[in-house]
């Protein structure tokens, strides 16, 4: 073997090993927030409930659903909600991040109603 066939395979092994390093981080760091329909009612209902917890909120409020634009724009929706003043009553507590007054809850079960919706539309 010539010293650039040497040179050559290191290179080449080196990259092939760079690069598998770079898949299998991906795949084990993959955190891609995929919440099925049932999951994101149950938010939602816990939400209406005064059960939303500051974690439950931050990931539900936060995270963008990827893989689903019909979900994403629920979610949406929910921050939009969340946002808006005029649905909230106050008294913010670890277990309850959204606060909701009667308004609020009702536009919440409205995105519960569009969430059924679409899921008995998948059927």
């Amino acid at each position: 073997m010539t010293a650039l066939t040497i040179i050559l395979t290191v290179g080449l092994v080196l990259v092939a090993a760079f690069i598998a390093l770079i898949l299998v981080g991906n795949r084990i760091s993959d955190r891609t927030y995929k919440p099925t329909i049932s999951e994101m009612i149950q938010h939602l209902e816990d939400c209406k409930a005064g059960r939303m917890s500051r974690g439950q909120f931050d990931e539900f409020s936060c995270v963008r659903i990827a893989y689903d634009p019909r979900l994403d724009a629920i979610r949406e929706k929910f921050n939009d909600i969340t946002d808006d003043p005029q649905n909230i009553e106050g008294g913010f507590s670890e277990t309850d991040q959204t606060a909701l007054n009667a308004l609020g809850k009702n536009k919440i079960e409205r995105l519960i109603d569009e969430l059924r919706r679409l899921d008995a539309n998948q059927v």
